[in-house]
């Protein structure tokens, strides 16, 4: 449309050929830092050697190198170190977003102003504070969209990967908040629905469905969700909306209840398997995915319908769960 036309960035043409993010293979003199907001301090060794008095001997330590986003009211990354490589590659994306994030010319006041009037409206009563800090994290993910899976450790594949978002940003932003104001519409429309529910027999069902819309529309759901999940959420409260309509026709209370108990057993499971992973690094892909196996369980147990984007099953969702605790073992 003519917004996303406005919107793109007049670039030089580049090369699309992508960079190696190859690092120097290892260093043993690396030294922490805070507080970046520009890649001024050369590249990343993908790993370091550090020596470690074991009370009778030296003893080499391997490290894995990353960049984490700080916590502050402006984006910006530390250099640290990781105990593990897996570690290493799930913080590495948070500090380059918020290197990025603090490196590139903010589009928030574009965006803000090129919002058709339906999307204001919905923006304007969203979880967030106020609706530039929606649009804060509608770009947050966009960027996290553009990003490849082998994130850059030098200096030049950074500097190639910054001009290759710049370029695409404001479309795939404005792709973000397409998808928002529609997951926002039907928010405000389900929420109303269940603080509808006055019969005591719908109590149960009541919890589970406020339970289950807060899970998908919380704080930071843009950010927090990310872009692969984002586009199906639509659908898992279309589901929500569904379950409503035969609990509300009547006679489907009973099949309601099973279905629930079903999906609650499993949903406990999650939890104790979630208490198991690591505290203050991010969650492993290998548990986050399991949420939204358990979103498409919802849509095959109370809104067959609709139809689920991937097969599903109770015996799928036990594996995977088995699976993950394997990895955290």
């Amino acid at each position: 449309g003519q917004r996303a036309q406005k919107g793109k960035q007049q670039k030089p043409q580049q090369s699309t050929k992508q960079h190696s993010p190859v690092a120097a293979e290892s260093s043993s003199s690396f030294t922490p830092q805070t507080g970046l907001t520009r890649w001024d301090f050369g590249d990343i060794p993908a790993t370091v050697q550090t020596a470690i008095w074991t009370g009778s001997a030296n003893q080499n330590v391997t490290g894995y190198p990353a960049l984490q986003a700080e916590d502050g009211k402006t984006p910006s990354a530390a250099l640290v170190v990781m105990r593990t490589q897996g570690e290493q590659q799930a913080v590495h994306r948070s500090g380059i977003i918020a290197l990025l994030q603090a490196e590139l010319p903010d589009p928030q006041r574009y965006i803000l102003d090129h919002l058709s009037a339906e999307e204001k409206l919905a923006f304007a009563q969203s979880p967030y504070p106020t609706s530039a800090a929606l649009v804060a994290d509608c770009t947050r993910t966009a960027i996290d969209a553009l990003l490849p899976e082998e994130l850059p450790l030098t200096q030049q594949a950074y500097q190639h990967l910054a001009q290759t978002v710049q370029e695409d940003l404001i479309d795939t932003t404005f792709k973000v908040t397409t998808v928002v104001a529609k997951i926002l519409n039907l928010s405000r429309d389900v929420d109303r629905r269940i603080r509808k529910i006055r019969s005591l027999s719908l109590a149960a069902a009541a919890s589970d469905l406020r339970t289950h819309h807060d899970q998908l529309v919380g704080g930071h759901f843009v950010s927090k969700t990310g872009w692969a999940h984002l586009r199906h959420v639509p659908r898992y409260l279309e589901g929500i909306s569904l379950r409503l309509d035969k609990l509300d026709a009547g006679g489907a209370l009973q099949r309601d209840g099973l279905n629930m108990q079903v999906v609650q057993t499993l949903e406990k499971e999650y939890e104790d398997l979630k208490h198991q992973a690591p505290t203050g690094v991010p969650q492993p892909a290998a548990i986050s995915e399991i949420f939204w196996q358990l979103q498409e369980l919802r849509i095959s147990l109370f809104a067959q319908e609709l139809g689920t984007a991937t097969s599903v099953s109770e015996k799928r969702l036990r594996q995977a769960m088995k699976a993950a605790a394997a990895q955290l073992a």
